[in-house]
């Protein structure tokens, strides 16, 4: 979501008749099915440097509470997403033609990406072949090569930090200035064969953040929103209350405290669609769809 349209969505939510609670708030409430039906919750994932640029001063300036559930390798690391750069600069391009030679892999390219559909399958073959390199300095190179071939300026777009994480220091400035910190994961990977492993992925996350925040830790959101019942167990054995989900819908009492839905809300969601979102309109549609013909949530 660019910056103007973040700003116009929380000036719209903080004059509209919905009341944005803190995620503490949110969930005592549930618990003691006390929950207004007018209360909204902002919840941000994973810790963009985006996220400290633009939108925290926004949700500061309208005086709204949010919780920013940030994974901590990338915190760490300080090393651009080469896993969403790649499709970015795909979609964001004007070529129609992607003509390069690349030389970590010996290879000559020419590849249609004259429509979206061509431009998102040949970034996903172009990132398995990045993602095979095992040099750092052979997929900074690769990456410098397909950047270029598309337009665009590599060393421009590293310097701008879009696609990379907040540091340590600007996650406890962001904290000191009232964004509530929670846990997402070290690795941001969870495999759903392998549900405990969740104990030392959340152990990690805490111990790297808690230097650095006053915020409770105790909040989870599931990375990508992979998820299984077995994880909610060793969530609750360790100090974990509650965690969300990517699937799209409300939270309400009578859902798992360890699985609450929420609304996503990005670039492509128009102010009538978010609005639809929150007001239940289009849940009421996805009941029906589902009471009738037994199809999913997705609103056609």
């Amino acid at each position: 979501m660019n910056p103007d349209k973040f700003q116009a969505r929380m000036s719209w939510l903080k004059q509209s008749k919905y009341s944005v609670i803190s995620l503490d708030e949110a969930v005592k409430n549930l618990e003691q099915n006390q929950i207004n039906h007018y209360s909204i919750v902002i919840t941000i994932d994973d810790g963009w440097y985006g996220t400290y640029q633009y939108m925290m001063p926004v949700i500061k300036e309208n005086e709204l509470p949010a919780t920013l559930y940030v994974y901590t390798e990338a915190v760490e690391s300080q090393e651009p997403l080469l896993n969403i750069l790649i499709p970015a600069i795909f979609q964001l391009t004007d070529k129609t033609l992607l003509k390069t030679y690349l030389k970590e892999i010996n290879e000559s390219l020419e590849i249609d990406i004259s429509d979206s559909e061509k431009k998102q399958k040949a970034a996903a073959n172009i990132l398995e072949r990045l993602l095979a390199l095992k040099d750092t300095s052979q997929k900074e190179n690769f990456c410098r090569d397909i950047a270029t071939a598309l337009g665009f300026d590599y060393e421009a777009i590293l310097q701008s930090r879009q696609f990379g994480l907040m540091t340590f220091d600007e996650i406890q400035k962001a904290n000191q200035c009232g964004l509530d910190i929670q846990l997402h994961t070290h690795t941001h990977h969870l495999d759903t064969g392998t549900p405990e492993k969740i104990v030392s992925e959340i152990t990690i996350n805490r111990n790297k953040l808690k230097p650095y925040v006053t915020s409770s830790l105790e909040h989870f959101c599931y990375p990508s929103g992979v998820h299984s019942t077995e994880m909610h167990h060793y969530l609750q054995t360790n100090d974990v209350i509650s965690a969300t989900l990517c699937d799209t819908g409300f939270a309400t009492p009578q859902n798992n405290v360890f699985a609450l839905n929420r609304i996503l809300d990005g670039q492509q969601i128009s102010q009538l669609e978010f609005e639809g979102e929150i007001s239940g309109f289009f849940e009421l549609i996805r009941k029906l769809k589902r009471k009738f013909s037994g199809s999913t949530n997705t609103i056609q």
